[in-house]
């Protein structure tokens, strides 16, 4: 992060948050700009519905998708607003659990603790996949294309859209394009966690970049998409069942 004149911005790597030097959290200018707005607008205090508030659902979706995205003008995202990103895991997994023949979910090598956990809980058996190379400290593509292939078909399969956690280390464009082929020849089912949109590049297009390759491929796929680091909106997050019509 740039620093200012008398503002240094520190990245806690336990809270996955930003913090100022005092250690308390630092509230994006924008962020502060759009709760100004929504309070002068006068919003009522209707509840929002089961599945969350359309329009910031459709914003969130333009977010992860793009704007010209064919799967929005199409109606073929589902989206539920849920009670942070571990909620959308959640929400995702007894999904899957509940409808998706295979009970097996493929996650990283390492991956964010509280996956291992919340698949479980959610009615899926987790396997490991590799990713991590610790002696050239960056990733293990060979060993995580490889596990991807030795998988059994139509497994599913948890892929970081974007600044891995915890090792912040991400395929290049050209390794997910591989990545999606191998996922399409084997049938797999990918579900996307995306917590950190904007902060591995800067952009928040660039940074998109699995899921709409993916969605340009005719993959169907589950994404869980959190603002709670990007924007510090912990209560906020979705997630998005991707379909390609039959």
């Amino acid at each position: 992060m740039r620093r200012g004149p008398s503002l240094r911005v520190t990245v806690y790597s336990l809270l996955y948050c930003l913090g100022d030097d005092k250690g308390k959290p630092y509230v994006l200018p924008s962020v502060r700009a759009a709760e100004k707005a929504i309070v002068t607008s006068n919003l009522d205090k209707e509840y929002a519905g089961i599945t969350g508030v359309p329009a910031f659902a459709k914003a969130a979706a333009v977010l992860a998708y793009g704007s010209s995205s064919e799967a929005i003008k199409g109606d073929r995202v589902a989206i539920t607003q849920s009670i942070s990103g571990t909620g959308a895991l959640r929400i995702g997994g007894e999904f899957l659990a509940r409808f998706y023949p295979t009970k097996k979910i493929f996650i990283p090598t390492p991956s964010w603790a509280n996956h291992n956990a919340v698949f479980k809980d959610s009615g899926l058996e987790v396997v490991k996949y590799r990713y991590y190379n610790k002696d050239t400290i960056g990733l293990d593509f060979e060993g995580m294309v490889a596990d991807i292939k030795a998988a059994p078909e139509g497994s599913i399969v948890l892929l970081h859209a974007c600044a891995h956690n915890p090792t912040g280390i991400d395929p290049s464009e050209e390794q997910w394009r591989q990545i999606s082929d191998v996922m399409k020849e084997k049938k797999h089912y990918p579900f996307f966690d995306m917590a950190y949109q904007g902060f591995a590049s800067g952009d928040t297009n660039k940074d998109a970049f699995p899921i709409r390759h993916f969605q340009s491929q005719g993959h169907q796929f589950c994404l869980a998409q959190s603002f709670a680091k990007n924007m510090v909106q912990f209560p906020r997050p979705f997630l998005h069942v991707y379909r390609v019509p039959r």
